[in-house]
């Protein structure tokens, strides 16, 4: 049976108290923080000194992932034997964290205006060995797909035209990133005339395929382990995430925030990923702090302001393969309903729910 079936004040509870474990769990973003006297120096500098956990693993990145990926370079016989370890490892460990700290920290600057240049180093320095080419993502995500709010054809990421249960379906939207890209985003900053956007594409794109080359011809083995490979791999993450972020799409409200994202509460991996899992409540307010995200979700919850779907325990790869191997008893187990018309349902009528926000949009096909 599904969890929609519980009362009002049960459901709202279960969610609260799931958003309070959120809201008070020890962070897990960072494996250890700056020595002290480096600390000293840096911390002062914080915009928010509530982002110190996003300072402690940009350093981890730049003493661990860095310095191995340059010693590929440093020693061409190994960076064929040692090159899928390094993968590996920088993947398993960072990956995740990696990303979603450079997901805040380009959404609110990490250091002051003082000191601008430090604000540059994820973004550009770090983010190739990531997959994530020089000076893009916030290009992308912070300035096109929150302004245009997963709204098709505008927002170049926007889950709306496919059958989104369709797993060949993904499979385009995920090429259409990696091979289109480089020419949409330039194209989008053209039709929206903001000719500072379209300089910023070309002269980063031009930057990282200029790093790529001149690499390749240093190390070709080094640069498909630190580069090329990182750019597949991440690519498939982030649009599998994006994709599974914005998976279920209410028809009669797809320009909504509660209609076309969900929140995923009481789930371990907000502790790595900066409460990541609040997605709806990011749409809602992408400038609000990833520190807040569970405590805004739970005043909404009292005030009985979150229309849409809500998952306990599970994250969003968990959701985007339940549906694609459609594992609805597992939605449905981990569904929290906070709003009256679900309160109610049973498990097939909850399940003809979710199938029917998977369809395309087919308004704006």
């Amino acid at each position: 049976m599904s969890r929609a079936s519980h009362s009002d004040g049960a459901t709202q509870a279960r969610a609260i108290e799931a958003a309070n474990a959120d809201l008070t769990a020890v962070r897990n973003e960072f494996y250890f923080k700056l020595p002290g006297w480096l600390e000293a120096r840096l911390r002062p500098l914080l915009q928010d000194q509530r982002d110190v956990p996003i300072l402690y693993l940009f350093f981890n990145v730049s003493v661990t992932v860095l310095p191995a990926g340059l010693s590929l370079f440093a020693c061409p016989a190994w960076a064929k034997l040692l090159g899928p370890l390094y993968l590996a490892c920088s993947y398993v460990l960072f990956l995740e964290r990696y990303l979603l700290a450079l997901h805040y920290s380009q959404h609110r600057r990490l250091f002051k205006r003082g000191c601008n240049w430090l604000n540059w180093i994820a973004p550009v320095l770090l983010a190739p060995l990531f997959g994530v080419p020089c000076g893009l993502y916030r290009i992308h995500h912070c300035v096109m797909h929150h302004a245009e709010n997963n709204w098709y054809p505008k927002d170049l990421s926007s889950t709306e035209p496919y059958q989104r249960d369709y797993f060949p379906h993904f499979l385009i939207y995920w090429l259409r990133y990696l091979v289109g890209i480089w020419i949409e985003l330039p194209l989008y900053a053209i039709k929206a005339q903001r000719w500072r956007m379209v300089l910023e594409c070309l002269s980063f794109e031009a930057v990282y395929t200029a790093l790529v080359a001149c690499l390749w011809h240093i190390n070709q083995a080094a640069t498909v382990w630190t580069l090329i490979v990182p750019l597949m791999v991440t690519s498939f993450a982030l649009m599998f995430g994006n994709w599974s972020q914005h998976i279920f799409i209410n028809p009669d409200m797809p320009r909504n925030a509660h209609g076309m994202s969900y929140n995923c509460i009481g789930f371990g991996g907000n502790q790595r990923s900066f409460n990541d899992g609040y997605h709806t409540i990011h749409h809602l307010n992408y400038k609000l702090h990833w520190t807040q995200l569970p405590q805004r979700f739970i005043r909404c919850t009292q005030q009985q302001t979150l229309p849409g779907l809500h998952f306990e325990g599970i994250g969003f790869f968990d959701v985007g393969w339940a549906v694609f191997l459609g594992n609805y008893k597992k939605l449905t187990t981990h569904l929290v309903c906070c709003s009256s018309p679900m309160l109610n349902m049973s498990y097939i009528d909850v399940m003809s729910l979710l199938t029917k926000q998977l369809e395309p949009i087919k308004s704006h096909l």
